[in-house]
């Protein structure tokens, strides 16, 4: 036994489950990912980004060594066959696994690029065996995943329903303008969100028509329109993040004819109603915190405008907080007056705040 090379219970681990996920369902991605110019994908791999993105926890500041989680967290059709179901998988992990992300300084002195996925580990390979799926990111995108200042928030529930990549992108972006309720980008920025700008080959060199234009998926407005915003308008009227449009056209045009599309006006269908939505109360984390403010007198209907740009942890931590004053002289005495007036003025700095950064990055990246 003191001879035997220990190295050896080191080799290959089992690609089996060895803990159980912890879901959050709430999902927090970077502004720099949300606003990138990504390349369109399957929409199994946009789901296993987000089942793993959902356990990464706030108060961590290392990456787990890997992600887990079952098949059927990702592949939900009814009446799949196993068989087709791991061939999905098996092509989502090829994307992932062959997926970059550029970065650039904003003077244009630096550029590096860097895989999505950690492929290198022998101990623990990226892929699946027994309806289990085993994922490891690149530790050097940390930044990325970690103790985030900038995000967008939004619901994994919903977001794991869509059919199409870009509804997906649709619901990442809108759900980053859930305070104002209104995205406009122009023709070229929505291109480059929708990867519906120029076309380039391997060595990333833009490809070029015959008379020497740029070529570009759907180079006609109107089908831009028809196969990246029809899809999208349907699949997310179910959801929190219903939208309607309208086309902005040129407004300085001096001659006669068809005013041309300078860009779009999507605007979030809402519903002010004051009512909590019912997925909220089913959430495990969710309805408590939601009860405990409501036991703080904090009404419903601040409670469906904030809570979600205030956050559950945040939340969580005001509560705790009131519940701190009840044996000082700073006993809360009228919690209907104080309670709501100190939420409703920690969500509208939230919301002021997420518009403030929205924008600002908008136009470092877009830039």
């Amino acid at each position: 036994m003191d001879g035997q090379d220990k190295r050896s219970t080191q080799l290959v681990l089992p690609l089996g489950l060895t803990y159980e996920p912890q879901h959050k369902d709430i999902i927090k991605q970077h502004w720099n990912v949300t606003f990138a110019r990504q390349g369109r994908m399957s929409v199994a791999a946009k789901r296993i980004m987000a089942r793993v993105i959902d356990q990464v926890r706030d108060d961590e500041f290392k990456l787990r060594p890997y992600y887990q989680f079952r098949i059927v967290d990702i592949i939900t059709d009814a009446g799949i066959t196993k068989e087709t179901a791991y061939k999905e998988v098996q092509g989502a992990l090829r994307e992932l696994t062959a997926a970059t992300w550029e970065f650039e300084s904003l003077d244009g002195s630096e550029w590096y690029i860097r895989h999505l996925l950690d492929t290198t580990n022998y101990q623990r390979p990226v892929g699946y065996k027994d309806g289990i799926i085993t994922v490891l990111l690149n530790p050097a995108l940390e930044p990325y995943f970690l103790q985030i200042a900038h995000y967008t928030k939004y619901q994994l529930s919903n977001y794991m329903s869509l059919k199409s990549w870009y509804s997906m992108r649709f619901f990442e972006i809108l759900s980053a303008f859930r305070d104002t309720g209104v995205w406009c980008p122009t023709v070229e920025q929505y291109r480059q969100l929708m990867d519906c700008w120029h076309e380039k080959d391997k060595k990333g060199k833009v490809k070029k028509g015959k008379d020497g234009t740029p070529k570009m998926k759907y180079p006609l407005t109107k089908d831009l329109i028809k196969y990246t915003i029809a899809e999208p308008l349907e699949e997310l009227a179910g959801t929190n993040l219903a939208f309607s449009y309208e086309p902005v056209y040129e407004t300085d045009r001096l001659t006669r004819g068809r005013k041309k599309i300078t860009g779009f006006r999507f605007m979030l269908q809402r519903k002010q109603d004051g009512k909590i939505p019912e997925y909220w109360l089913q959430h495990a984390v969710v309805s408590k915190v939601v009860a405990n403010l409501r036991a703080w007198k904090v009404t419903d209907k601040n409670i469906a405008l904030y809570l979600e740009d205030v956050g559950t942890e945040s939340a969580n931590k005001l509560v705790y907080d009131w519940q701190l004053k009840e044996n000082t002289d700073d006993r809360i005495n009228d919690r209907v007056k104080y309670c709501n007036a100190v939420f409703v003025r920690m969500g509208k700095a939230a919301q002021e705040r997420l518009k403030q950064e929205v924008q600002a990055v908008i136009q470092t990246i877009q830039a």
